[in-house]
């Protein structure tokens, strides 16, 4: 079965927004909204465009499987990168975020932090957590112990044999 993340309500958005906000006094509260709405909104649209079924292991096995060709998380994080440098932000920054690299249980997601500001004092978005339902917390107080990777398009995926 397909799934499809249920849209993020007013007062999930107006959170996010109001933590991005508090990273720094120079972050613009329009910014904010807009990285906001979009890191809600976007997942959704990627959930249809992955044909995305549930969990995000299961997922993750039919792309091994070849059956499905996108939905790693390092593709969530790349797809999600790509949508928020369309805004062109100002007070905001984005940094490649990684937790347990280079072993099989990598995991990878999209930091952001105020303009400038270090790594560590930023907030995680992460789409594939909960398939395609936004999951956020300040880098310190998340679940995996995240450090900077380096923010570019991910290796292209391995030959097929």
């Amino acid at each position: 079965c397909l799934h499809f993340p249920k849209p993020a309500s007013p007062a999930q958005i107006n959170a996010l927004q109001a933590a991005l906000t508090s990273l720094h006094p120079h972050v613009q509260t329009n910014e904010a909204a807009q990285v906001a709405t979009l890191a809600y909104e976007y997942p959704r649209q990627l959930a249809g465009e992955y044909r995305l079924v549930r969990p995000p292991l299961f997922h993750n096995l039919l792309i091994n499987l070849k059956l499905k060709s996108r939905g790693l998380c390092y593709q969530w994080a790349d797809d999600l990168i790509a949508k928020l440098q369309t805004l062109h932000l100002e007070s905001l920054e984005l940094h490649w975020g990684v937790a347990r690299p280079g072993t099989f249980r990598e995991h990878n997601t999209v930091v952001i932090t105020a303009w400038n500001q270090p790594f560590s004092t930023g907030i995680v978005l992460d789409p594939w957590r909960q398939s395609g339902e936004l999951v956020w917390a300040s880098v310190t107080n998340d679940t995996y112990a995240w450090s900077e990777g380096e923010l570019s398009l991910p290796p292209p995926p391995a030959p097929t044999p």
